[in-house]
């Protein structure tokens, strides 16, 4: 599955980072799936040039102040993207920051916005291992950055293009 554009991620980092990059590379290997970087999508498939994109996000969700993702689940989803996944708490801040980038980008009718951070990229149904993840993860993390990723073609070809501080 191909993604296109650049998407606007918040992406954990130092041992919050480390322990769910491992997780995921382990359900990669495991169901022979792709491998990616640990992150909340904020706003996904912007289209534009990658320094257009970056100076529009900094605009709209730079600098916002402290920003703390809570997670539960995990919980079995039933898309690609969203195969296996922890579902992360709605705050107003996250909220906030959604509609910021919603607005600046000209979405204003998007689908809901379901905060999540995916464990597994894969056709549904996710296999029934739910309960044998829990305590596998940390129940949430500090954001630091917000960053915005190329997410075109494949995968294996995602990268960071601009890193955005919250503070």
């Amino acid at each position: 599955m191909n993604g296109v554009g650049f998407s606007i991620w918040i992406v954990p980092e130092g041992g919050e980072k480390r322990r769910l990059a491992e997780l995921i590379r382990a359900l990669a290997r495991r169901f022979g799936a792709p491998v990616f970087d640990p992150h909340v999508t904020v706003l996904a498939g912007v289209p534009g040039p990658a320094a257009d994109v970056v100076a529009r996000a900094r605009d709209a969700v730079g600098g916002r102040g402290p920003l703390r993702l809570t997670f539960a689940g995990p919980v079995a989803g039933d898309t690609y993207f969203r195969c296996l996944y922890l579902p992360v708490e709605p705050s107003p801040e996250l909220l906030a920051r959604r509609a910021a980038a919603a607005e600046a980008f000209g979405r204003g009718d998007e689908p809901p916005f379901v905060p999540h951070l995916s464990l597994l990229y894969a056709s549904p149904p996710a296999p029934p291992i739910a309960d044998e993840l829990r305590g596998a993860f940390p129940d949430g993390f500090d954001a630091a950055s917000i960053d915005v990723y190329s997410t075109e073609g494949n995968v294996a070809s995602w990268h960071r293009v601009g890193r955005l501080p919250v503070r």
